[in-house]
């Protein structure tokens, strides 16, 4: 399941959208996107990339809230994000009294392994979906990019199947390098309504062993419908979002996972 989320740019970078796609090798199950409301302020310079203004978040739920609704949207998933140092999971699971359980897969190292990009190179996601010549363009709205993400993920899949053979998702785990310890003591500055302080490290990315990447699990019951899987104070970002709305992929088709 592909996770995206913006935050306010500033320390202790609290939540404002998670957006999310469930899915399978073959395609999209279901959607989750909801804003979240802070009174905390907006950092302009990320204001600018994700245009989300303060009175866009009156009557989104707290960010207890929106978290409970997302862990029970990703129950028994794989996470796939774009980001080598894991952000985005991190600041989902800050704060609970036990770190995330999901297995987390960065497309940053996915894409440098099957596209043989130098060491250390961290692709971009825009950069990465016109490698891999995606239909979706990622423009900073948490559940396009997400979108995107997870179009990444199978073609990159799709890719690594036919050339590395892979068969499982414990394959594909395998063949990544350790993702890199990071230190956020910094990040936690200025104290938070999201419970900042009490940081729970992220679950690293081994996966539950023998399952078939054709086999990811399927949608949470009852949560494979656009309009089930969109808690009150969903976004409605996606018609701003410059794509196309609908479950990426390449123009070939590509296997999903």
């Amino acid at each position: 399941m592909a996770v995206d989320i913006e935050t306010t740019g500033n320390r202790p970078f609290l939540v404002l959208e998670i957006g999310a796609e469930r899915f399978r090798l073959s395609g999209s199950l279901g959607l989750f996107d909801t804003l979240v409301h802070t009174r905390a302020p907006i950092n302009p310079y990320a204001k600018r990339r994700h245009l989300i203004e303060r009175e866009m978040l009156i009557g989104a739920p707290q960010f207890s809230d929106a978290r409970r609704a997302f862990l029970h949207f990703a129950r028994g998933a794989v996470l796939v994000e774009h980001s080598h140092d894991a952000f985005d999971t991190w600041i989902l699971g800050r704060g609970l009294p036990r770190p995330l359980e999901h297995p987390v897969v960065d497309t940053t190292a996915l894409g440098r392994l099957v596209l043989e990009l130098p060491a250390g190179q961290t692709p971009g996601l825009a950069r990465l979906v016109e490698a891999l010549e995606l239909t979706l363009e990622p423009v900073h709205a948490a559940l396009g990019d997400a979108q995107a993400t997870a179009a990444a993920f199978r073609e990159l899949v799709a890719r690594g199947i036919e050339r590395l053979g892979w068969l499982t998702v414990a394959d594909l785990v395998a063949s990544l390098p350790p993702r890199p310890q990071i230190d956020r003591s910094s990040m936690e500055a200025g104290g938070s309504n999201q419970k900042a302080t009490s940081a729970a490290p992220v679950a690293d990315a081994r996966a539950p062993k023998g399952r078939r990447l054709s086999d990811a699990p399927g949608a949470t019951p009852g949560e494979t419908s656009r309009a089930r899987s969109e808690p009150p104070g969903r976004s409605r970002r996606r018609r701003r979002s410059r794509s196309s709305g609908k479950p990426g992929g390449s123009p070939g088709g590509s296997p999903a996972a």
